[in-house]
């Protein structure tokens, strides 16, 4: 093979890799840390004390007075409440929102609870984060089989609001300035790349199935057909995003209000 056809093929390949979904080229395993957690096992008891969430593979590490890790998947956990996180600097400012009331059924209009505040909680490291454990098909649609995974519970039922997190590596290209976008084949062009945590939504039934958010909007708007125009005024009229946790909950919360079981 000449070394001009050997240039174009490893450029060639370059440009491929920038195209690709970044989530396809690198997803990575994320670990939190949490200072204490209550564990309800799915046997009845109860565990407490310091833990390691791996989210990759849905499994708790518990350290013990003897010095052993004590490893705990998903299959033989029906909940667990965490707190006293780890900070983590690839997140945003906005990742330390308290969802407290939003599992407690607040909304927004609701007299009795009064408006909920916007501002992320950054200095309360101590909120309490509420994992659930349900059986999901990974997201493959097209599968029967369904195994055991956490999900945080972000609003109140009977229809909650869940989330699973993950933490991506983005590719971007830039020019040899530092500006995005580039000159094309052999104009300079070099490629970064850049850690983001990605929210993946869903809604748990109260019959327990999973039905994911890929476009929350749309989606959610599907699963309340009968709601949806009271829905978007909702959110309209009190400037709240589909795309936003916090305040997606509080539209499941709102949404929940309307359904008459």
């Amino acid at each position: 093979m000449k070394p001009t056809y050997l240039l174009v093929l490893l450029v060639l390949a370059a440009q491929l890799l920038t195209i690709l979904p970044a989530q396809a080229q690198s997803q990575r395993p994320m670990v939190q840390e949490f200072a204490g957690s209550t564990i309800l096992l799915a046997n009845g008891d109860t565990l407490r004390g310091p833990v390691t969430l791996r989210r990759d593979q849905d499994v708790l590490l518990m350290a013990q007075p003897d010095g052993t890790i004590t490893t705990l998947s998903a299959v033989s956990i029906n909940s667990f409440a965490v707190k006293g996180e780890e900070v983590d600097s690839r997140r945003g400012s906005g990742y330390y929102d308290n969802f407290y009331d939003a599992r407690n059924g607040y909304f927004y209009g609701n007299p009795m609870y009064g408006v909920p505040r916007m501002r992320p909680e950054t200095e309360n490291l101590n909120r309490v984060r509420v994992f659930r454990t349900f059986r999901w098909n990974r997201g493959n649609d097209y599968s029967d089989f369904k195994s055991p995974a956490f999900f945080e519970q972000l609003s109140n039922g009977p229809r909650m609001l869940l989330r699973r997190e993950s933490l991506v590596e983005r590719t971007v290209s830039n020019g040899p300035y530092g500006y995005g976008g580039g000159y094309g084949y052999g104009g300079g062009r070099y490629l970064s790349s850049y850690t983001q945590v990605k929210d993946d939504f869903y809604l748990a039934t109260p019959a327990g199935a999973i039905i994911p958010l890929r476009n929350p909007k749309k989606d959610l708007l599907a699963v309340f057909q009968g709601q949806a125009k009271q829905l978007e005024q909702y959110a309209k009229d009190n400037k709240l995003s589909f795309t936003v946790a916090r305040e997606l909950a509080f539209i499941v919360n709102y949404a929940n209000s309307l359904v008459k079981e």
